[in-house]
């Protein structure tokens, strides 16, 4: 396999199409796929947000003719709170852990999600440790110019008062974080706006910070990128049926499961 470079916004050809990657502000490095022949142009967003954050270069919107787009939260109950108010809720709980003289432990992603909590903590001023999952991403967003002060890897000698804990929720059951008998859990995950959420993951708190767009989000996305035709993929059909009531020639995308990385 040949991997090639290439730079947002800087088309290339390929089989007789013009190809273009545009900023999709779901995670650092997350594309959005525009294909144009003639005067057609098909985008394919891949996980998108709309919202701005502190480590993702910010959404570019493409109006397109024909459009393949994710829909994770494509049901009306999918509204988050405004960013704000989600990072103030983020720091207070993490001093609040702090002032209790436990140890928080925030559970994320460990690419993307992860690295967004570090850098708004790092900027209010806590002390981070990662996980060992998380660490070597960590690594890669410093190459290219994120900075979240000194992290500290977990390790079994590594002294954890008075320091935030960034890890994996899958990392969970990990003999370091469980040494910890002090810790307190948040996760942070879009699926927090769900009733349960929490004791389904057992965690102490859940918190609906999300990398995608929420339901609202979705359908201003659909309103100015304009499209003839929609296909949508990756989460419930029954957004497409949202899109049909709307006017949208709209249906959804049969495939295989997507899988996790992280």
């Amino acid at each position: 396999m040949r991997a090639q470079i290439v730079i947002f916004n800087q088309p290339i050809a390929l089989d007789g199409y013009r190809i273009s990657f545009h900023p999709a502000g779901h995670i650092f490095g997350s594309a959005q796929i525009l294909a144009e022949r003639e005067d057609q142009r098909l985008l394919y967003t891949g996980d998108f947000k709309l919202e701005e954050s502190t480590t993702v270069e910010a959404f570019q919107w493409q109006p397109c003719d024909l459009l393949i787009m994710e829909c994770t939260f494509g049901r009306p109950h999918y509204k988050f709170p405004p960013r704000a108010e989600l990072v103030e809720r983020l720091c207070q709980w993490a001093a609040k852990t702090l002032r209790a003289h436990n140890v928080p432990v925030i559970h994320a992603y460990a690419l993307g999600k992860a690295q967004e909590a570090m850098k708004i903590l790092a900027d209010r001023g806590f002390a981070l440790i990662a996980h060992r999952a998380v660490m070597p991403l960590v690594k890669i967003y410093e190459k290219f110019g994120h900075h979240f002060g000194e992290v500290e890897l977990l390790q079994s000698t590594t002294p954890v008062a008075g320091k935030v804990i960034i890890a994996p929720h899958n990392a969970r059951e990990d003999r370091l974080l469980k040494g910890i008998t002090n810790r307190k859990t948040l996760l942070l995950s879009g699926w927090a706006v769900d009733p349960g959420f929490k004791y389904r993951c057992r965690v102490d708190e859940a918190l609906p910070f999300s990398d995608h767009a929420d339901f609202p989000a979705l359908l201003e996305f659909v309103r100015r990128v304009n499209p003839k035709k929609i296909f949508t993929t990756h989460g419930p059909k029954e957004f497409a049926w949202s899109l049909r009531s709307m006017g949208y020639e709209a249906q959804p995308l049969e495939g295989t499961k997507q899988g996790e990385l992280f």
